[in-house]
């Protein structure tokens, strides 16, 4: 793989990830208190639905930030036009209130979600509610929350239990909303003509379904290649203890600060392995549209990628227990899929300065 540059990230955006997964056959659980084949036509109505939010879009190019803020404003303003009154206040917060910063990645079950579920959402609503989704993300991002949500119908979750919440109005000076639910934390606050989208939280259980899908491939698989084919001396300098973490330290703290130094130096990676750490990189950033994520990774770059380090704890097996962090000058990859026998993945990037558009507000 070539390395990271806002060249061909910019090639890699445009191209796209090919077709929607959700309603994967076969992929019901007997422990679904609703029933398997309620689940997987909630999954196969959703397919639709975010199919027909795609097309509407598709043809838009998202020449600057100020494009994406009107595309964003526009499927926002036009979500809220389909509520009614309970609804919308059910939904909506004011920019400066603490909700904003209350966030998390576990079922609404373990941790109550405030805004309005999918699940009371008329098919109106939900196709508005995805367009918005789908207006606030690359291709591939968009592509990868679908596959996480279809995910709950393995799990015998409801995957309609993902909240659209609303802060401040859209298309005033300040305005912000949220998509979460199990395992998906989508952040996006736009304070005049800037827009930022960190946090965000990604995490897959299970790691590989039984059909097949794996919503986190690259993050798993490029993490333990790089682990597993440096030379025994940077492997054991990146390896800063033998067992997993059991979790990512920074959970679900609205501000975080640089985690303790460890593991070795992107610098001092040979340059066959530095690749993978583009990739890993690359792959979160894609997530979001390449205006945002373009200058990210320029960021990156100016602040010294060779300052980056990757460090690593657990198991080196695939499938096993095991930790990763990625940690620059501006940047932290949480990357922790320590839970039912290394099968459960749960991944956070962090922003030091711009989480929750907080460098904006100056």
């Amino acid at each position: 793989m070539p390395k990271l540059t806002r060249r061909n990230f910019l090639g890699l955006s445009a191209a796209g990830t090919g077709a929607i997964l959700l309603g994967a056959a076969g992929c019901t659980n007997p422990l679904d208190p609703t029933g398997g084949a309620d689940i997987a036509a909630d999954v196969a109505a959703m397919q639709e639905m975010a199919q027909e939010a795609a097309a509407e879009l598709a043809s838009d190019v998202i020449a600057d930030e100020s494009t994406l803020i009107a595309n964003m404003t526009q499927a926002a303003s036009h979500f809220v036009q389909t509520l009614d009154a309970a609804q919308l206040a059910q939904a909506s917060y004011d920019f400066g209130d603490p909700e904003r910063f209350r966030w998390h990645w576990t079922t609404p079950r373990g941790f109550p979600r405030n805004g309005l579920p999918l699940r009371q959402m008329n098919e109106e609503q939900k196709a508005a509610a995805l367009a918005l989704l789908q207006s606030s993300l690359s291709e591939s991002g968009f592509q990868k929350a679908l596959d996480i949500i279809s995910l709950q119908q393995d799990l015998g979750n409801d995957p309609e239990l993902y909240y659209v919440t609303l802060f401040g109005e859209p298309g005033g000076e300040r305005w912000s909303w949220r998509w979460e639910g199990h395992h998906l934390s989508h952040h996006f606050a736009v304070l005049g003509d800037r827009v930022a989208m960190t946090p965000f939280f990604l995490g897959s259980w299970p790691t590989k379904t039984e059909a097949g899908l794996r919503a986190m491939s690259v993050e798993e698989d490029a993490g333990l290649e790089l682990i597993n084919t440096l030379p025994d001396d940077l492997r054991q300098a990146a390896i800063f203890q033998n067992d997993t973490l059991t979790r990512h330290v920074t959970q679900n703290a609205a501000y975080v600060e640089p985690l303790a130094p460890v593991g070795v130096f992107y610098g001092d990676l040979p340059e066959t392995h530095q690749p993978l750490v583009d990739q890993i990189v690359q792959t979160y950033l894609h997530s979001l549209p390449e205006i945002v994520a373009a200058p990210a990774l320029e960021r990156i770059a100016q602040a010294d990628m060779m300052q980056v380090r990757f460090g690593w704890a657990g198991s080196l097996e695939y499938q096993r227990p095991q930790y990763y962090r990625l940690q620059g000058p501006t940047f932290l990859l949480e990357f922790d899929n320590s839970r039912n026998g290394g099968t459960h993945i749960h991944s956070v990037w962090r922003d030091f300065e711009k989480d929750f558009g907080a460098d904006l507000s100056g």
